[in-house]
């Protein structure tokens, strides 16, 4: 079930990560020629939603790499250990990986209700809101990546270490 759930999960992520980035390409060419072509129609926000696509692209991601194992890791490190040694600091690596994710999922939902408060507005045309176009991408990046770490160790894999989880082969 767990598997299922990752896999799952696995392909929405790609799919919402490739429409990000296709849209951002789209939209940043797509101004770019409009600006050439006919300077009278150009758009002042075409770069600004390429932008948010690529940092909602980016913390998505984070998710993913975690799951195939390509995530940030200690390897140098852990592999000049003992072999005795080295499953206890590849839980330490989890437990110090999980940690700083929380943190900074808690830090970014804190700035976000910043963001909200002050109602930060884009420059362009768009007047986008600040708070959900950037902000929010940090707490739900880390929320996904803490909620990949927990169904992994739920389904007996250990994230953050160099053995490859099936569902990300």
């Amino acid at each position: 079930m767990i598997d299922n759930i990752l896999k799952f999960w696995t392909r929405i992520e790609a799919v919402l990560i490739g429409l990000l980035i296709l849209t951002a390409l789209c939209t940043f060419l797509g101004s770019a020629v409009v600006r050439a072509v006919a300077p009278a129609w150009s758009i002042d926000w075409g770069e600004e939603i390429a932008l948010y696509c690529i940092v909602w692209a980016t913390v998505l991601a984070g998710s993913s790499l975690v799951a195939e194992g390509r995530h940030i890791r200690t390897e140098i490190f852990v592999a000049s250990l003992a072999p005795s040694l080295r499953s206890a600091a590849a839980w330490l690596v989890l437990a110090l990986s999980a940690g700083f994710c929380m943190a900074m999922a808690w830090h970014g939902w804190k700035a976000f209700g910043f963001s909200l408060m002050l109602d930060e507005r884009s420059a362009s045309t768009l007047r986008t809101p600040q708070a959900y176009a950037v902000t929010l991408a940090m707490p739900v990046g880390m929320a996904l990546i803490l909620g990949r770490v927990a169904l992994m160790l739920a389904a007996g894999r250990r994230p953050f270490t160099d053995e490859p989880t099936p569902e990300g082969k």
